[in-house]
């Protein structure tokens, strides 16, 4: 650095000082007067754009999704709930372990009476979260998720524009997870989200989500629909239909919005999958179309409303494909049991039938199957499409509703019980041993009401009836759709299997 002769003669007099003195050193150089440039002395940048070939029909994509975000945005409102916990304690800390023999209350604070009870304070401790949540309507009906207000004694909402109101919650349903609430305050001006159809979507559009992550108010992140109609968890109550989706979710966007390309609300954002705690590129959301008659169910009739068939059902997988005579391109679901008075037992719908559709829409797994007839209000009869024995039918059935505390299929059973007295059968092409129904056998196994059928006493546990999922304890009713009330049925049933053949199994475990 060129340094003038005297400040270069100063700046060693004040190191040498400071070395001196043990210090340490700290000084500053910058241009003398005379070295700075004049401002406009040098160009900063290059003089021309980069040379981009953009095509023409790209050119406004790079505003697009500012554009939706524009549009989005003020629909989507912070929702904080808050829990109040109030702890009451006594100023006394001796009280509880001896009550107030010397009279303590009164040297803190309280009057001397050892017959009145211990002075005590009351304390308030809050406990905020944050969520988010989208205005589906101009006076202030909000949709969001049920776990975001669960047990909130207070919610406060918060739109983007800073406004902030008071809010109840008018109805939640914990099987779906959709909550819905209404501004306090009278508003009739507030933006609100349009509501798309995501029963069109397909995996591989764009999607953005909109919400609070991390309460940074207003985010937008963007990614396309990864994946229709997945499940999580095992809660076999649960109606799970969500729309997966690599848009960045965080904890905070939980009842935020997601939209399309149009600007459209496809979903309502309610989970993410984590190892971290945060995003890891997969995330759920509840899709419009159910979310929607769940909000509507909760704020026209307080209660949600779901059809109910009355069947077991399973899924048809290749070996059950084969069993039933069946190509790879036919979809639909079994029906593993049909019970008593019950809907689709009043429609004629029978045990080993194949749903195809309901209502006009096509079922190709029981998740499907099951989120369409919920989707049906009770009273309401539609056409069920069936396979039977190879043959398309038709049914009409008028669909009954879900009592609260039925299970995903609950019903009754038909059947009785003649003991046998017959020896047990051992079958090493299915590893499997088997025995009667005797009474012994039943209280042993904890098997109830009249049943024909023989039990799986004994299995293999690395056969491959093993591995498809039978247990001991099982009760095996038919082999490939022939009733199996002994042992002398069973093993005609089995006599004539070959190595790679499929066998269909109807099994009753406890109560299914």
């Amino acid at each position: 650095m060129n340094v003038p002769l005297k400040r270069r003669a100063l700046l060693q007099i004040s190191i040498a000082a400071t070395l001196l003195l043990g210090g340490s050193i700290y000084y500053s150089c910058s241009f003398a007067e005379a070295d700075r440039p004049s401002r406009g002395a040098i160009e900063f940048g290059a003089k021309n754009e980069p040379k981009v070939n953009i095509p023409q029909e790209a050119k406004g994509f790079s505003t697009l999704f500012a554009d939706i975000a524009e549009k989005v945005v003020p629909t989507v409102v912070q929702v904080i709930p808050t829990k109040v916990d109030t702890v009451i304690f006594s100023n006394n800390p001796f009280y509880q372990f001896f009550g107030d023999p010397f009279g303590m209350d009164e040297f803190f604070g309280a009057p001397r009476n050892r017959r009145s009870p211990p002075p005590v304070q009351k304390k308030e401790f809050r406990q905020q979260s944050l969520g988010s949540g989208v205005i589906v309507s101009k006076d202030g009906y909000i949709l969001t998720n049920y776990h975001v207000v669960a047990g909130a004694d207070e919610i406060e909402i918060k739109t983007s524009d800073k406004r902030s109101f008071q809010a109840t919650v008018v109805g939640t349903d914990s099987l779906s997870d959709v909550a819905v609430l209404k501004i306090k305050e009278s508003v009739q001006d507030l933006p609100v989200a349009y509501l798309g159809n995501s029963d069109e979507l397909r995996p591989g559009e764009w999607a953005l989500a909109i919400g609070n992550p991390f309460s940074l108010s207003s985010s937008v992140t963007l990614g396309i629909i990864s994946a229709l109609g997945r499940t999580t968890g095992n809660n076999a109550n649960a109606y799970q239909n969500f729309i997966q989706t690599d848009a960045a979710i965080n904890p905070g966007n939980s009842g935020g919005a997601l939209v399309n390309i149009r600007g459209e609300l496809i979903g309502i954002n309610t989970m993410i999958y984590t190892q971290s705690g945060g995003y890891m590129g997969i995330g759920f959301a509840i899709p419009i179309n159910m979310a929607k008659k769940i909000m509507e169910d909760l704020i026209f009739e307080g209660k949600v409303s779901r059809g109910w068939l009355g069947v077991m059902i399973q899924e048809l997988d290749q070996p059950t494909r084969e069993a039933f005579g069946l190509d790879n391109k036919t979809q639909g679901v079994l029906i593993g049991d049909v019970f008593e008075n019950q809907p689709a037992a009043k429609a004629g719908i029978q045990r080993g039938d194949i749903v195809t559709t309901v209502d006009g829409k096509d079922v190709s797994t029981p998740n499907e199957l099951r989120n369409a007839v919920a989707a049906i209000h009770p009273g309401k009869k539609v056409p069920v499409q069936l396979l039977r024995s190879g043959k398309k039918i038709t049914v009409h059935v008028t669909m009954s509703g879900r009592d609260k505390n039925d299970g995903p299929e609950k019903g009754e059973k038909k059947g009785s019980t003649t003991p046998e007295k017959e020896n047990s059968d051992y079958s090493k092409k299915l590893g499997i041993q088997v025995t009667p129904l005797t009474p012994e056998i039943k209280t042993r196994h904890g098997i109830k009401g009249d049943i024909k059928g023989v039990v799986i006493e004994k299995i293999d546990e690395q056969s491959l009836i093993a591995r498809e999922g039978l247990q001991q304890g099982d009760i095996i009713i038919e082999v490939n759709r022939r009733p199996v009330t002994s042992i002398k049925d069973f093993k005609a049933s089995v006599k004539d299997l070959k190595s790679g053949d499929s066998i269909l199994l109807l099994i009753q475990r406890g109560e299914n």
